[in-house]
This record gives C-alpha cells, structure tokens and sequence, in this order.
C-alpha cells in the first residue's frame, strides 16, 4: 500500500513538474483562466482530472469566502458539464470580492451554453443525415437554413430544403455567429442539449428527447472538459486530446457526446464496446 501511494505522488509530482516546464503548451489546451494560477490547474493542465478536482474542492473549503478558489470551482464544474451550479458559484464569487469585469468574462460563454441547452428539447428522438466535415478539427457538417433573416434557434435542424448551408459543427462555443460566413461553421453546444449519437459509417445522427438518454448506452466510456475554446478528452491519466483527433485514433465507428455529465461513449465497431 506504501508502495501505490508512493508511486501515485510520484506520478502526480512529475505531471507537475513537466507542465511548470513546458506552461506554455499546457496554457493553450484551454482558454486561458483570468484567476491566479493554482495546484489544481497544473493538475488540470497535466491530464490529472480526479486529482484536480479533487484541488480545486479542497482549496474551495479551505476558505469559502474566498472569491478566486470559489470561481476556479465554479469555472471547473462548467467545464465538467454542471454548467447551471458552476455559474451560480461564479456569481457568488462576484459578491464575495471577484472583480466584476472578471466575473462578466467568465460567465459570459457558460451563459451562453445555457441558453442554448434551453432551447435545444424536441419530444421525440430524431434521426438526421450529416456529411463528413470539411475541417479535421470538426465533428461533422449539418444542414442549416441559408436565409440570413431565419431564426437559427428555431429552425429545424438538419432540414434540407433549396436553401440550405452545410455547416461544420465545431468543438467550441461559438454558436451560430459563424454560419454565414465563407467556411460556415456553428458551435457543437447547438445540439449539446440533445445528447447527439453519430454512426459515422452511415452518416446517421441522432437526437434525442430525453437528455439522460445516454445512462444506459453500451460502449467504452471516457471524461471530456471543455471550455470556449475547445472539448478534451481523457484518454489514459495524463493524456488529453481534442475531441476530434481523439475520435479519430479511438478508431471511433458511433459515438455519443453528452456535455451535460462531461462524457463521451465511444464504439469501435458495430454493436461492440
């Protein structure tokens, strides 16, 4: 028992280590926090995720009036998927002291995310046709009304008609500010409240009404975080990659991506884990 323990802070200490060392690669998987730096990013940033929840829990009850530990929480449980709670700690972290130009910035993407997941309930599962994507950092491209006076929030997506963008679905929130421009592109947190399930062999994408559809699906499970700027995956202690790139060498056959409990449920082929 000495000895796992020994070797579990020695893993933990070199992670620690080598991201001090190499900051400047680690700071650019995620959108770079406006709170001082702690523990518990490095863990973050060094592919430790139990462990740094575990960091930014504690340094949170160490001082709960503390305004920084209690964002650095409240930013963290956002980026699991607990979006509503991680805002209302950011909030209260505003009252307790955290600058309120710092609060605005930080809320701003996850209230965003928010209204989205308001809007995105259909009552039954739906089934659409995507195409692969034009951008190796996208999902997949999905259809879109072109008409730049329609309401994208209340449109239909995946619905084909004459007037139709094909738009790459991106790993970051950027909603639907990109759709009309030369390479359109919409943010996956459009769908994010529809649990979507993609069959990559035959282009199949489902939605779903019930947004604990994915409790009971088979396939191999695996934490994602994400922030404005990109969705990780947790593929061993220590590794992390973008959502697309780890798709891809997961040999991904369906997947499921459900960021409202932070985790993506992958099959390498038909009906196997």
């Amino acid at each position: 028992m000495r000895h796992a323990l020994h070797a579990r802070h020695g893993l933990i200490t070199a992670a620690l280590a080598a991201t001090l060392l190499s900051s400047r690669s680690a700071s650019a998987q995620w959108d770079r926090s406006p709170l001082p730096r702690s523990r518990a990013d490095v863990l973050l940033d060094s592919g430790l995720w139990p462990q740094a929840e575990d960091a930014y829990y504690a340094q949170s009850r160490a001082n709960p009036r503390a305004p920084a530990p209690r964002a650095a929480l409240g930013r963290y449980l956002a980026m699991k998927g607990a979006v509503l709670p991680g805002t209302i700690l950011i909030a209260e972290a505003q009252k307790f002291g955290l600058d309120p130009v710092v609060a605005r910035r930080m809320l701003r993407p996850w209230r965003a995310v928010l209204g989205w997941r308001s809007i995105a309930t259909i009552r039954a599962d739906s089934v659409v046709t995507v195409r692969p994507p034009r951008d190796s950092t996208a999902l997949f491209q999905l259809a879109l009304p072109s008409g730049r006076s329609a309401n994208v929030r209340g449109a239909i997506i995946g619905s084909r008609t004459r007037d139709t963008i094909w738009a790459d679905v991106v790993p970051r929130t950027i909603g639907s500010d990109s759709l009309y421009t030369k390479v359109p592109r919409v943010g996956v947190e459009l769908l994010e409240g529809l649990i979507p399930a993609y069959d990559t062999v035959t282009h199949r994408l489902t939605l779903h009404a019930d947004p604990k559809t994915a409790a009971g699906v088979a396939g191999r499970r695996y934490a994602v975080l994400r922030d404005q700027r990109d969705i990780r995956v947790l593929m061993t202690a220590g590794r992390t990659l973008s959502l697309a790139p780890a798709l891809r060498e997961l040999g991904a056959r369906w997947w499921q991506l459900d960021l409202t409990h932070g985790v993506l449920i992958v099959r390498t082929a038909q009906g196997s884990q």
